[in-house]
């Protein structure tokens, strides 16, 4: 009876799909798969929970040599399967050897060779712009001796709340108040005198250029004052134009200085490192590097 049962074909019962709709967020999620992310959930909340006690309750003054993030590489007999040979903590890094410098600080050379005569390439077109557009030719000694200026300026030269000129004031000491008031009533009589004479010299001058300004002027004046104007803009915009060349040449010069400098030290590092001595270096004592000539 079972088998004629099992023999008659039964509807097969599918696990619902996840809609087309949703279809972007992946397989539906049945119970048994929320199960287990549940588990893994609680189960590293339990942990944190337990990090979060032990660091409120731990023993500032609690020390093990085991707390050492390094310590040397032991032997097989004392540290048996753990032995691996390595210090721990080690990251694996591994000195190079001298060959590898040596190639390394040639790249490096050859780099700073390359920006040195691309910056004196610039130098030299920022030279000859500056003297063609009006300013005189500069020597290496004077534009340093110009910077060296410009620092002590910079460094002497006060702020500028501190540069505004104040009014002269003059102290005068008295015997008592008498001559205190005698003193202020001559110097309040002195200053009334001065600005009475400057106002008169004043009226005198707006009088004389109001007399100048009622005359009328003809048209050839008017051109040559146009012209003036002109020729004052003109030479405004050139001088502005050379102090903006001037400012990138001293860039430039400060730059293909700090270039020429690291790459004598790099080729004087160099040197040093040679397989062969090299005359020109300085060792760690002090002593001269020479070569020797081979007798003839």
């Amino acid at each position: 009876m079972s088998s004629l049962r099992n023999s008659v074909q039964r509807r097969s019962h599918r696990e619902r799909a996840q809609p087309l709709e949703r279809a972007r967020l992946g397989l539906l999620e049945k119970k048994k798969d929320y199960q287990k992310r549940a588990k893994d959930y609680n189960k590293k909340k339990a942990v944190l929970k337990s990090l979060h006690e032990k660091a409120a309750e731990r023993n500032e003054d609690e020390f093990y040599f085991g707390m050492l993030s390094r310590s040397g590489p032991g032997s097989r007999l004392s540290r048996g399967k753990a032995f691996t040979g390595t210090v721990d903590g080690d990251r694996g890094n591994k000195a190079m050897d001298m060959d590898t410098v040596r190639l390394l600080k040639t790249q490096d050379l050859g780099y700073l060779r390359t920006m040195r005569n691309v910056a004196a390439k610039e130098v030299k077109e920022l030279e000859e712009r500056f003297i063609l557009a009006g300013g005189a030719e500069v020597s290496d000694e004077e534009s340093e001796e110009e910077e060296d200026f410009e620092a002590d300026e910079m460094v002497a030269r006060p702020p500028r709340r501190q540069q505004i000129q104040t009014k002269a004031k003059r102290i005068v000491f008295c015997d008592g108040v008498e001559e205190r008031d005698q003193a202020a009533a001559a110097a309040a009589a002195e200053g009334e005198q001065r600005n009475t004479r400057s106002k008169s010299v004043g009226g005198e001058d707006e009088d004389m250029w109001n007399d100048f300004d009622d005359k009328p002027t003809s048209k050839s004046e008017e051109e040559g004052d146009e012209e003036a104007e002109k020729k004052q803009k003109e030479a405004e915009r050139k001088a502005r134009n050379l102090e903006r060349l001037q400012t990138r040449l001293r860039n430039a010069k400060k730059k293909l200085k700090a270039l020429t400098d690291a790459e004598y030290e790099l080729a004087l590092q160099q040197a040093k490192m040679a397989k062969t001595a090299t005359s020109g270096g300085i060792t760690k004592t002090g002593r001269r590097i020479k070569v020797k000539e081979r007798k003839r």
